[in-house]
């Protein structure tokens, strides 16, 4: 798979300028229905309205509570009491949001615990679908099958293109394990009773999807609670039913975990918070991925021991690497920052406040560092799945294939991790254009289940301005999209040098334009040489000639323009 992303000069430009924890030590904002025990929690636009929205699941194993949604109020806050409250209550856990029925609404599931009757009963997992901007006020799915679980994902299991929901089971406290299962989507809603389980009952917290072996389909992994952390590897056509991977360490009490490359080789990593309440060491830990692999071992683990609970890996900082987001009962937020593949064993950032953190959260909820990307792949007819550079993801705008855009149920997604998988193989060599928005600017949600405390909003403090653009041209210098794109053989590429960047002393400033592939080779020269202010054309063959260059293939070109300190890039087409 080829890919090329299309704002790395932008990152390049900046990111050295932020080198430090972009976070208050207090947070910004505190909910005020304390007598919740807040528990799952996600930031999704429920509503389409262009703001992210804070979706948090009550109860745990301490009181039956509802599902609630905080909306923003459209200037990057939220209410300190929720707008939306489910009508049907339980012991909530943990909850995942994603488009279920390719309606573009966010739809969100949620594991329940145990059942009404608390621990002598198991729970089950359900489905509130989204209503044009409001959820459902009693789930539109429920389970069949009940036992005790805390955390459910969704993911694409036999990648055709919709969500299936993995679904954690196991309750250690009182010894009621129970096997992972998976729910498949059959025509925009999941299945009653779960068509893949696990061999073995077991005891899990969480769980989630990544292609860890980069072959094009999504594994599923567990955080393993008296048992090693697991991974059931996808084979395309099936899911193991026993883990094709294990981690060996002593310490085999996780509570949550988190997926990201964290040493940009291209293969996902693990990151597991361990809690040592029924046992271990209650570490926070990393498990490198070695081409396919991940190592039964953590290659890096923490200083701090203890209750260790929510878990997240995101670039705070802007340095092109994400750092680790870690939280606890009782216990501050900590945060440690990523340098270049490696961590400290203490933690670059702690909070003042304190609470019982279960879920941490990211996402830019005050919209002060959007920027809108285009992500190009060219197929290369076996690859469904594609990853996003930048995570979490604020929003999908399209997905278009060659000429076509794709509708809303020939895809699905997940934003926080950031891939996204066609229903239907491309053609070999079609090009996948992926057309997004990211931020510069994440900020982190905290719920907590601390009845004496709300849940959490901390607002990241990066200045923004170095977010505005991505090329910061001064007024006037003008590269245009070629004319014709696609284009066969031939296309024209036309630009304006102004007169501001011309100096008095020269009256010519010196100008490259070249055209590269998507792996950064340079495939021609167009202009090489001082030129005045003006406007300019410029013509580009795609064959040898004029351009003095090989016949080249159908896929997605870039050409640069570099004048003086100003750099611009944009893609073209090649069709044939």
């Amino acid at each position: 798979m080829k890919k090329f992303f299309s704002t790395i000069l932008f990152l390049i430009t900046f990111s050295q300028l932020h080198s430090q924890v972009p976070f208050n030590q207090n947070p910004n904002w505190i909910s005020t229905d304390v007598i919740s025990v807040s528990t799952g929690g996600t930031f999704a636009d429920i509503d389409r309205d262009g703001w992210l929205d804070f979706v948090v699941a009550n109860g745990n194993d301490i009181s039956i509570q509802k599902l609630v949604v905080y909306y923003n109020d459209g200037t990057g806050t939220f209410p300190t009491t929720p707008d939306w409250q489910s009508t049907d209550i339980n012991y909530h856990g943990h909850c995942d949001v994603g488009d279920v029925n390719g309606d573009g609404w966010p739809d969100v599931a949620v594991s329940v615990y145990i059942g009404n009757g608390g621990f002598t009963t198991p729970g089950k997992v359900k489905l509130y679908l989204n209503n044009n901007g409001t959820l459902s006020s009693n789930p539109d799915w429920v389970s069949a099958d009940l036992f005790y679980t805390f955390s459910c994902a969704f993911g694409d299991a036999d990648s055709d293109g919709d969500l299936d929901l993995a679904v954690a089971g196991g309750e250690a406290y009182y010894n009621n394990p129970a096997q992972p299962r998976i729910y498949y989507n059959n025509g925009g809603m999941l299945e009653t009773l779960p068509s893949w389980k696990g061999t073995a009952s077991i005891y899990s917290y969480d769980v989630n999807w990544a292609d860890f072996d980069n072959d094009g389909d999504l594994d599923v992994v567990f955080a393993g609670e008296s048992n090693p952390n697991y991974i059931f590897e996808n084979y395309g056509d099936s899911i193991s039913v026993t883990p094709t991977w294990q981690s060996t360490d002593a310490s085999q009490y996780a509570n949550s975990l988190f997926i990201g490359d964290v040493n940009n080789d291209g293969f996902l990593d693990l990151a597991i918070s361990d809690n040592n309440q029924l046992g271990g060491s209650g570490k926070f830990k990393i498990y490198l991925n070695n081409n396919g692999i991940l190592n039964t071992t953590p290659f890096w683990t923490s200083t701090f021991s203890g209750y260790g609970s929510g878990i997240n890996l995101a670039d705070i900082d802007n340095d092109n690497d994400l750092d680790l987001i870690t939280g606890g009962w009782w216990q501050p937020v900590r945060i440690y920052l990523n340098n270049n593949g490696t961590f400290p064993t203490t933690p670059q950032f702690t909070s003042t406040s304190t609470s019982v953190v279960e879920v941490i959260v990211m996402g830019d909820v005050d919209n002060d560092a959007l920027q809108n990307i285009q992500e190009v792949f060219i197929s290369n007819s076996t690859m469904k799945l594609f990853y996003l550079q930048r995570t979490p993801v604020q929003e999908i705008h399209q997905v278009i294939v060659d000429a076509d855009t794709l509708q809303l149920n020939e895809y699905c997604y997940d934003l926080e991790n950031g891939w996204i998988m066609l229903a239907s193989q491309p053609d070999s060599e079609a090009v996948i254009i992926v057309e997004a928005s990211v931020s510069w600017d994440i900020d982190m949600g905290i719920t907590n289940w601390d009845q004496s405390k709300g849940n959490y909003l901390f607002f990241n403090n990066t200045n923004p301005v170095y977010v505005e653009s991505e090329s910061q041209q001064p007024e006037g210098f003008v590269l245009y999209q070629n004319y014709p794109n696609p284009f066969n053989p031939s296309t024209k590429i036309k630009f304006i040098i102004p007169s501001v960047i011309v100096s008095e002393a020269k009256q010519s400033v010196f100008v490259t334009l070249k055209v590269y592939d998507v792996l950064g080779s340079e495939i021609a020269t167009l202009v090489d040489e001082y030129k005045p202010a003006g406007k300019y054309e410029v013509e580009f063959i795609s064959h040898s000639g004029l351009s003095g260059i090989r016949e080249l293939p159908s896929g997605v070109y870039f050409y640069k323009l570099t004048a003086g300190n100003y750099i611009e890039t944009k893609k073209m087409i090649l069709l044939k």
